[in-house]
């Protein structure tokens, strides 16, 4: 299993159009444009969050949490999830801390302008912790501690 990050363009999808669109159970089909993971591709049961960076927009960090249904790469890359809890929660007070915003950039590498990242499975576990963490109002993630 592997966990997928999604960086949004509040150019095309504001923040404002994914808080009224986006709720925890709806399916969603989305494409996708450049990605990393050397080859992978993502599967059926694999995790997604999706992400607003600071360029850009002005109301970044991490919004949603889904589980991918589908990759259909024929015919131009197209992503099909399902958000799922805390998301409707998340999207209402996005994390954006310094924390996120380190751990956003370890995902992405020198490479910023992607729309699809493959989440290192060393980061994975941070990445959980901050979202858990920063829902429960506890901004600071101590990477050495495990839920």
């Amino acid at each position: 299993m592997s966990t997928w990050l999604y960086q949004i363009s509040p150019k095309l999808w504001n923040p404002q159009r994914y808080r009224l669109e986006i709720w925890e159970s709806e399916r969603w089909s989305w494409p996708v444009g450049a990605m990393s993971g050397a080859g992978q591709k993502p599967e059926p049961g694999d995790i997604l969050v999706t992400f607003y960076s600071q360029s850009g927009g002005n109301d970044p960090g991490f919004y949603g949490w889904a589980i991918i249904l589908e990759w259909i790469g024929e015919s131009g890359n197209q992503l099909r999830f399902r958000p799922v809890s805390p998301s409707d929660r998340l999207k209402m007070h996005p994390w954006w801390s310094k924390e996120a915003t380190s751990l956003s950039d370890r995902i992405r590498g020198e490479m910023k302008q992607r729309t699809l990242w493959v989440v290192p499975n060393d980061l994975v576990p941070e990445l959980r912790r901050g979202i858990v963490n920063w829902l429960a109002g506890r901004e600071t993630v101590d990477s050495k501690k495990s839920l």
